[in-house]
């Protein structure tokens, strides 16, 4: 869903037991966002310093490479600066190290990359990117779709490969339906029924004493998978079901998915050995790809034969798939959006709603004035939620974007450089990969006041209190009043390449934590902890 670069630091969380460290999970686009940034074009006010003016690229500070294995040994844990399995702590070494811009070169298979640590110096990038922005990355989906199944593909990269003029086309294709202002009014009704179903399964694996169990995540991931085909297949899966046979379609979609997250981990995050060798990852990310495909298709063909056979007169607004099939008649296009909507939407939506549970579960006060909120908007528990509804529920969405802000998964944005550039004074060649670690200045105190603190008040334009306004005056008050640089967090991207399946992730969220709040009012007492 969104073109960034979305890495996991805790890929598990459980209620009972807390958010277990793993490595890290490199998936391009989108989870939720809450507040969009508009584009803004590359002359604003904008002037880059010179190329002849600026520092050789060589300046830059990092670590040195070796003869033969370049900067290899930097991956190795005890002795290099990347040899940390968590990707936040590899760049947080970095910063500690050299500072506010530093460069990763000579690693075989990838580009030079060079991170930033300063908004200032994300602002100088993303004024430069040009009109089709590159992001490199998600090099083992690539191969799948351009080599190793280049006879299904047929060149249809897709927005999580491609960039470029490709991209553009691509995005031209599926922009019309994805961002529709009004796609949510169509899509309320079947998310709340996932997310109803949800409430029904949670009632079920709960144990005697009201809390969930180990595998949480799970669970969180199942009503993600349900939720994302309910849009991208036009099809319940039935994940939620419980008892579901080992070999049936739904099970299968579901370990498929947890295989596409796990693989992910390895083949995207060190050297590319499974270019060069089939390596046991490789061979589970193409079973799993294999079988989305296979099922993707299947639905796709249900609904070319649901509208031929549908009159011509029938009163009927197509769904998002029937409106891409529309727009190109070749299928295949329509089963590219809909494998890359499955890819990207299911850990970063069930990870950023267990990061919310789990941030409101250690800040009681907070979880108490979302339920005022809800109440507020849904006094009784089976009064019918509407979409106006959920857009006038400001807290709930500052909670979300909090979240994101303290434990999202969007960990570090990427560019790639589409011309020699100067960014920080330092030139910086074509074809380099600029990483912007938006997660890391989030949390520093130097850009939000109190930054290590969940307080969802420094997101609401009004003090609470004011018409109405849910939210803690006092707090409002701490961090109010302070200008804060607009490129310090930004989990939905910037300009071109800004999430295109957000509305249908806020959709999903907002939902499941409303019905949440209505029935359980969720307390998870003092078991919950990062381990």
């Amino acid at each position: 869903m969104a073109e960034l670069i979305r890495l996991k630091e805790m890929a598990s969380v459980v209620l009972r037991g807390g958010f277990k460290s793993k490595s890290v999970t490199l998936t391009c686009n989108g989870v939720l966002r809450m507040a969009t940034l508009a584009r803004t074009s590359a002359d604003d006010g904008f002037v880059p310093v010179s190329w002849d003016n600026a520092r050789p690229y060589e300046e830059i500070p990092g670590p040195k490479p070796l003869p033969i294995i370049g900067n290899l040994h930097q991956f190795i844990p005890g002795i290099g600066v990347m040899g940390d399995n968590n990707l936040i702590e590899q760049q947080r070494n970095l910063f500690k190290k050299y500072g506010k811009i530093a460069k990763l070169t000579n690693i075989p298979g990838r580009r030079d990359m060079v991170f930033l640590f300063d908004p200032k110096l994300f602002e100088e990038m993303y004024r430069q990117e040009g009109p089709w922005p590159d992001r490199d990355g998600l090099h083992s989906i690539a191969y799948y779709r351009k080599v190793h199944r280049k006879d299904f593909f047929e060149g249809i990269g897709g927005l999580l490969i491609e960039f470029g003029e490709e991209w553009k086309k691509f995005r031209t294709k599926v922009n019309p339906p994805m961002m529709q202002p009004t796609i949510a009014n169509k899509y309320l009704r079947p998310i709340l029924e996932v997310s109803n179903d949800f409430i029904e399964r949670l009632k079920l694996i709960r144990d005697s004493k009201g809390e969930m169990p180990e595998d949480f995540i799970n669970e969180l991931n199942k009503w993600a998978l349900e939720s994302i085909a309910t849009i991208a297949l036009d099809k319940r899966l039935g994940c939620l079901e419980p008892n579901l046979p080992p070999d049936s379609e739904t099970q299968r979609m579901i370990d498929s998915a947890q295989s596409l997250i796990t693989c992910l981990d390895v083949l995207e995050l060190r050297p590319p050995l499974w270019k060069m060798i089939s390596t046991p990852n490789w061979k589970k990310l193409v079973n799993a790809l294999d079988y989305f495909t296979e099922v993707a298709m299947k639905y796709i063909n249900d609904a070319i034969k649901r509208m031929q056979e549908r009159k011509p007169d029938d009163d009927y607004e197509p769904s998002v798939l029937e409106k891409l099939l529309l727009r190109d008649s070749n299928p295949k296009t329509a089963c590219v959006m809909a494998l890359d909507m499955l890819a990207a939407g299911v850990d970063t939506t069930s990870f950023t709603t267990a990061s919310m549970l789990y941030n409101l579960s250690k800040n009681q006060d907070k979880q108490q004035l979302l339920f005022e909120e809800i109440k507020k908007f849904l006094p009784n528990k089976n009064d019918p939620i509407t979409v106006e509804m959920v857009e006038e529920m400001k807290y709930l969405k500052a909670c979300i974007k909090e979240s994101m802000r303290t434990l999202g998964i969007v960990v570090v944005n990427l560019r790639g450089t589409p011309k020699d550039i100067v960014i920080g004074n330092y030139r910086i060649p074509k074809n380099v990969n600029v990483m912007m670690p938006h997660f890391i200045t989030g949390l520093m105190d130097e850009h939000y006041p109190l930054a290590k603190q969940f307080i969802p008040e420094r997101w609401l334009k009004n003090r609470p209190g004011e018409n109405g306004l849910i939210g803690s005056p006092e707090d409002f008050d701490q961090v109010n009043g302070f200008k804060t640089n607009p490129f310090v967090f930004m989990p939905f991207g910037f300009g071109q390449r800004m999430c295109i399946g957000r509305r249908f992730v806020q959709l999903e969220m907002t939902t499941l934590m409303i019905k949440v709040k209505i029935v359980c009012f969720l307390s998870m007492r003092k078991h919950i902890a990062i381990i």
